[in-house]
């Protein structure tokens, strides 16, 4: 698989919560580095480990709101403690807050008495309110949220209180959002609680410890290396000027020294194909169901994705503890069985070829042009309808150009990518302008059977298990989940002694719910 480093604002994908045994704050917290002797003569030799050096990105302000590129979420992940944490299994634990109930759809969060600032001043629900009116302003890459937010207040000086518009269980995950000191300026770096505290010097930006924190960590200072551009820090990774960065696998490609160690993880952006049931031959779910079960996902994910994403047939991140706990086939892929939905839907064979009525056609998959990974999806997915006799042919447009042609139904699949909310909400998908117009022609006029939307709030309130659910997904299909992308962390361990194994990953979060690029 091709790699890339990941790092302007401009290409940022902001990443999942993450799936491994730590966040991106543990790995500070613990003594992953082997602590140096000093030399007698007081030289610097070829044995001596350097500071630990990330990256930042100078392109934009470094601000626990504003700031949209990956490297600068994880540094401020390192400053600034939220209500709660997403553990690796995506599921909400206490961090600010000592313990939280959640009932309908009102959430109560008890905030730990002992939790400080890096100032010293107490952490108070008064804070709270402070920060999450930052969060919703027009400009925050939390913006978002707030439209599952319907209102918060201090209930009392360590109880503040959320209210959502809906009573998804899952929605206690939107509050991991940075809380700030009352009063702090957000134009300058505003007073946190994380484990380390922002400093500069004529050398650049660095961070120390939090004396104040929870947890305060055995690693006592961070360099922060500026880079404006990918070529940059991928040179200043291999050659050890910076240990730690984030690293997309998903478009383009970067070579890494021996020396660079990459970790893996799965990310909560999900990739699916959108069938235009506007078709007539697709109008039957049976179409619809054989292309499901006809895409190859595992060869998918060999063949084309990192060993990082996996593949699925359902809209739910498979290391999700609720998806665990479903214990679902990892794959549905049969080719009897599409064969026979197609049967179904009267696209049948007419020797080798597919016919739809005894006619032939042509299937159309619409891709953007501007993502290889996406058009390399494509064309697998064109490959495997070849294969049970359709003809298929991927059509490749700019961004502008590809949705236009979606909205005017020209196409008949199109490949879609989105960051799910951290809530694992897959109302962003369905709601979105281009899924929703590919069944907007139909009779009904409704996008949605009725059973369908009532199974969706049925799952999300927890009247229903995931298996329940899914019997309902399964035939409406309202999109076809392929994989969850996903994403690395590119250590050197050549510079800095060694690194204690296990806790490496990304903390960063998506914001960004709309149908990426």
């Amino acid at each position: 698989m091709k790699r890339s480093f990941f790092l302007t604002a401009a290409v940022a994908v902001l990443i999942a919560a993450i799936l491994s045994s730590c966040t991106f704050t543990d790995f500070f917290t613990s003594s992953v580095l082997d602590e140096p002797e000093e030399p007698e003569d007081g030289e610097i030799t070829a044995e001596t480990p350097r500071r630990l050096t990330i990256a930042r990105y100078s392109g934009e302000q470094i601000s626990p709101y504003v700031s949209k590129s990956t490297a600068n979420r994880d540094i401020i992940s390192l400053c600034y403690d939220s209500l709660i944490k997403l553990d690796s299994s995506l599921n909400a634990v206490p961090q600010i807050c000592k313990s939280f109930d959640i009932s309908g759809n009102t959430a109560v969060f008890y905030i730990d008495e002992t939790a400080l600032f890096s100032d010293g001043s107490h952490i108070t629900a008064s804070d709270c309110v402070y920060s999450f009116a930052k969060a919703s302003e027009q400009d925050s890459v939390f913006r978002n949220r707030f439209s599952m937010i319907a209102g918060y207040d201090d209930t009392d000086t360590y109880i503040f209180t959320v209210r959502f518009t809906s009573d998804n269980i899952y929605n206690i995950n939107l509050m991991s959002i940075p809380i700030i000191k009352a009063g702090s300026d957000i134009r300058q770096i505003p007073t946190g609680s994380g484990p380390y505290i922002f400093n500069s010097d004529e050398g650049g930006m660095f961070l120390t410890a939090n004396g104040n924190a929870k947890t305060v960590p055995e690693t006592e200072r961070i360099d922060l290396l500026a880079f404006s551009n990918s070529e940059e820090l991928l040179y200043n990774v291999n050659y050890g000027n910076v240990h730690l960065s984030y690293a997309d696998l998903s478009e383009g490609s970067s070579s890494f020294r021996g020396t660079v160690e990459i970790k893996d993880f799965t990310t909560n952006n999900l990739i699916f194909a959108v069938v235009n049931r506007n078709k007539e031959y697709f109008a039957a779910p049976q179409a619809v169901k054989g292309l499901t079960y006809a895409v190859n996902r595992e060869a998918l994910v060999s063949s084309i994705l990192s060993s990082a994403s996996r593949g699925t047939w359902y809209p739910f991140n498979p290391d999700w503890s609720v998806t665990k706990e479903a214990d679902l086939n990892p794959s549905i892929y049969s080719s009897a069985t599409a064969h026979d939905f197609f049967n179904e839907a009267a696209l049948t064979l007419s020797g080798t070829h597919r016919t739809w009525k005894g006619q032939p056609f042509e299937l159309v998959i619409l891709v953007n042009q501007e993502s290889v990974i996406k058009t390399e999806i494509a064309e697998h997915i064109a490959e495997n309808l070849k294969s049970f006799g359709f003809d298929a042919i991927v059509k490749t447009l700019k961004w502008d150009e590809m949705t236009a042609a979606v909205l005017a139904g020209e196409y008949d699949i199109f490949i879609g990518e989105m960051n799910l909310f951290p809530n694992m909400d897959i109302g962003s998908v369905m709601a979105n302008e281009l899924v929703t117009s590919a069944r907007t022609l139909l009779p009904e006029q409704q996008p949605y059977a009725e059973e369908f939307l009532a199974s969706v709030s049925d799952f999300y309130s927890g009247k229903t298990d995931m298996r329940t659910f899914l019997s309902f997904f399964q035939e409406e299909l309202p999109f076809v989940p392929l994989c969850f992308s996903g994403g690395a962390l590119a250590i050197n361990r050549n510079v800095s002694g060694k690194f204690e194994p296990g806790c490496f990953c990304i903390f960063s979060d998506p914001e960004t719910w709309k149908l990426e690029k």
